[in-house]
């Protein structure tokens, strides 16, 4: 009997409140869930998101964290404010090219560079400046050099978005060999065809959640362009590039973050280097770092002048403000070692957790208890939450994204708190007027 009476009392609350309780209940719970869909792409709640994010995989064992596969080359100050690249805009490709043989002498198979390709003319694929022809020669130059001797490169592409979907902005690898505006050649003047089979095209624009891999864009023309970091996962391992590139979640994966610290050498071997470290090491010591990483080259000088200014192609990520190119290291490394790599729980699973927590949140509010007894149980919610998400990922290798339940939670709880208090300065009002009537009928107040 006692237990019955005890299931009453829990129950009794919960049958004492009215349709409007229930409809106001109804209303928050979709309003919140609509507001979570538009607050998607907002740039505050990104943050909180990579935050968030950030700290989960920060609560692991990251001691032994480095770059297993991949290794950098940074271009920074001493390099792009220096007399080799002189802040020139677009890179001096002939730098770029030597850049390429000394990889290439070194025993790099497979170079991916993360600078800006583009021909200068959309409209006009096959223009190129006359100043800048001998050095796009160099390069391309530089590029067959490195397919004569069974290696592959990956080169920047760039895609934007036209009337009928994506496109691909056309590169200076691409274009024609004689350049539209170049003077013709006599015969004994052309020159030898470039063998550049080994070029691998990857788009360079990161997705919109820096979680989440790129995987393949589908272009208006029919055809398709893997990202950056997808190429280069192919070249390396095709097993692993078939896995990321069946995802059903148009090819993305959630990826753990390897932050600058485990970038730094580490115990020897050097993982980041500069492009003069490049061009001034002895090839053999390059051997014995780089020959079995996947080389990415990138942007990491300041906007303005030598230690002025912005860091160039700096972004928001779960690992702190990164390059770009760091980001293209880190979903290669991700996509190679499966440990890397987590799953995002489906839209309708999420959404029925979603719910689930809104149900208890509706008990807990309807709940005859102290208001600290109800601020209490929310943030034992929220903690339970978040233990729930961190055993998701750790041990199945799921991420629920716990930003919109959290919101759900504060947003609930500000709710109920505010209609007591209104529910009770109207039960205050009402003993006033009350107490007002009856003095001024002579009586004495009840």
């Amino acid at each position: 009997m006692s237990k019955a009476s005890g299931l009453l009392k829990m129950v009794r609350p919960i049958t004492r409140k009215g349709w409007g309780h229930w409809l106001r209940f109804a209303l928050l719970l979709t309003a919140a869930g609509y507001a979570g869909h538009l607050l998607k792409s907002s740039p505050w709640l990104t943050d909180f998101r990579y935050w968030i994010y950030h700290h989960q995989l920060m609560m692991r064992d990251r001691s032994n964290l480095y770059p297993k596969r991949t290794a950098l080359v940074l271009l920074n100050d001493d390099d792009y404010w220096g007399d080799s690249f002189q802040a020139r805009s677009p890179l001096k490709r002939g730098e770029l090219a030597g850049l390429l043989d000394k990889l290439r002498q070194a025993g790099v198979n497979t170079v991916a560079l993360d600078v800006d390709l583009r021909s200068p003319h959309p409209n006009d694929p096959d223009f190129e400046f006359s100043d800048y022809q001998a050095e796009d020669g160099l390069f391309l130059d530089a590029v067959a050099r490195m397919c004569d001797a069974g290696r592959h490169v990956v080169l920047a592409s760039s895609v934007g978005f036209g009337d009928d979907g994506y496109v691909e902005m056309p590169s200076i690898y691409n274009a024609k060999p004689e350049s539209a505006n170049a003077k013709p050649k006599s015969a004994d003047q052309k020159t030898p065809q470039r063998n550049l089979t080994c070029i691998v095209p990857g788009y360079i624009q990161v997705p919109r959640d820096l979680r989440r891999i790129p995987g393949t864009l589908q272009l208006a023309n029919g055809g398709h362009l893997d990202s950056m970091s997808l190429a280069v996962t192919g070249i390396a391992d095709r097993i692993a590039y078939d896995q990321a590139s069946a995802n059903s979640d148009e090819g993305f994966r959630f990826s753990e973050y390897l932050t600058e610290a485990e970038f730094a050498p580490k115990n020897g071997p050097q993982f980041i280097f500069s492009g003069q470290q490049i061009t001034a090491a002895k090839a053999d010591a390059l051997r014995q770092q780089l020959a079995d990483k996947l080389i990415f080259v990138g942007a990491s000088w300041h906007a303005n002048a030598y230690g002025t200014g912005p860091l160039v192609d700096m972004w928001n990520s779960p690992g702190g403000m990164e390059p770009g190119v760091m980001l293209h290291a880190n979903y290669v490394e991700a996509m190679l070692d499966r440990t890397g790599t987590f799953t995002g729980v489906s839209d309708s699973t999420a959404e029925l957790i979603e719910i689930g927590l809104a149900l208890v949140l509706a008990f807990i509010g309807v709940l005859e208890i102290h208001t600290a007894w109800k601020w209490a149980a929310f943030g034992i919610g929220i903690v339970l939450s978040i233990l729930f998400t961190y055993t998701l990922l750790q041990n199945l290798g799921l991420f629920l994204d716990f930003a919109i339940p959290m919101l759900m939670i504060l947003a609930h709880a500000i709710v109920e708190e505010g209609m007591k208090m209104m529910h009770e300065l109207r039960h205050l009002k009402h003993n006033a007027v009350h107490k007002q009537e009856a003095v001024a009928a002579g009586g004495e107040p009840s």
